[in-house]
């Protein structure tokens, strides 16, 4: 808690940009503002085509930029954007979902090397990471069953309340002293796609890490995103879904305390994929579940602590192209799914992102093992 109260300009200006109300239901609210499903889709669709197109280009422009004032930009590029919503005029929410697409394409990387660069050294950001998101995960868990009642109280409510939650994550961003590490400065301003590409050459270590973290991630996106329809799918009543969810996320709170010694754990979460193909059971589907979602905490802290440690150089540029090829792949696996369930059943999206994920995982380490052997043996 210590760490926490040190460095908590930081700790709050991240924790209210966690918990806007519109990124839980965000369908809801736009179906509650009078946009039909197939308006929605485009507006969602705007905002990760947008995000996709601008990744890299708009990483390498933050990199070469102060930090906190690209932060800064991007906080206001969101306020305009949740403004629009609130004029329920169709061509004034593309627009809102095209500046929250270059908002996050902006964003993209500097959050994560903003953050990280706050810290002298990489255990007391490990810490802070795991006494922080803690805390978020279960904030997140209180706002993910309040969400839907303030939406029934005012179609507003939820994107006026997550406008409040900018500003205030933006006086705190403004409080926030610069404590650069010793390495930054080592950093090179000149940017070129030649250089990315040597960077990725050499280091090939780095290259299975971006492998690693895409294949898991988007499992976990997967997962996580059709966790309700497959309970809804055992007849799960929905009236105790909230309750669930609650639990879920207090899960992913307290697997952020978890300290991973081995990496090998993470091949536990394709084969909890896999199981929940077999699985019938509600109260069975509910513990796996949890005991994903617990994994999936202590995951996210191991995989941010250990990909900012392995990147030596142009920080914010290499996490705009790990977030340009997850963001590829999130819209290749919600296709994936749709056509799934729709011609087999919701299980099969476990099964067969349960068995794609395992075998990718079973390579990873594999190579990994291949490069630690050719290490010892050229010394």
């Amino acid at each position: 808690m210590k760490i926490i109260i040190k460095y908590k300009q930081l700790f709050l200006f991240k924790l209210f940009l966690s918990l806007l109300p519109y990124f839980f239901i965000s369908i809801l609210i736009m179906n509650a503002l009078g946009y039909r499903y197939s308006e929605i889709m485009i507006i969602s669709a705007m905002t990760q085509i947008i995000g996709v197109i601008l990744n890299l280009p708009l990483g390498i422009y933050a990199e070469q930029k102060n930090r906190k004032k690209v932060l800064l930009l991007n906080n206001i590029l969101s306020i305009i954007a949740f403004t629009l919503f609130l004029f329920e005029k169709f061509y004034l929410a593309i627009l809102a979902a095209v500046i929250l697409g270059i908002s996050e394409a902006l964003s993209s990387g500097v959050m994560q090397t903003f953050s990280y660069e706050q810290f002298p050294d990489d255990v007391t950001y490990r810490k802070y990471l795991e006494g922080s998101s803690s805390i978020q995960y279960l904030a997140i868990s209180v706002m993910t069953i309040i969400t839907p009642a303030i939406l029934h109280f005012n179609r507003f409510l939820p994107i006026i309340i997550s406008v409040a939650f900018i500003v205030f994550s933006t006086i705190f961003l403004c409080f926030i002293k610069l404590e650069k590490r010793e390495e930054k400065q080592e950093e090179k301003i000149t940017i070129n796609i030649r250089t990315l590409r040597k960077g990725l050459k050499v280091s090939s270590k780095l290259n299975l890490f971006i492998l690693l973290g895409i294949t898991v991630t988007t499992l976990i996106m997967s997962v996580n995103s059709w966790s309700s329809i497959l309970l809804k799918y055992h007849y799960f009543p929905l009236k105790y879904l909230g309750l669930v969810l609650f639990t879920f996320n207090v899960c992913m709170a307290i697997g952020s305390r978890i300290k991973w010694k081995k990496l090998s754990i993470v091949m536990l979460l394709p084969l909890i994929s896999i199981l929940l193909f077999f699985i019938k059971s509600v109260f069975t589907t509910i513990v796996l579940f949890s005991i994903f979602r617990l994994i999936n905490g202590g995951y996210n802290n191991f995989f941010i602590g250990e990909f900012n440690k392995l990147i030596k150089n142009n920080r914010v540029v290499f996490w705009s192209i790990y977030d340009t090829f997850l963001s590829l792949f999130f819209i290749f696996a919600d296709l994936s799914s749709g056509l799934i369930a729709q011609n087999l059943t919701v299980e099969f999206i476990y099964l067969i992102f349960g068995l794609i994920s395992l075998l990718i995982l079973l390579i990873y380490l594999l190579a990994r093992k291949n490069i630690y052997f050719r290490k010892i043996k050229n010394y």
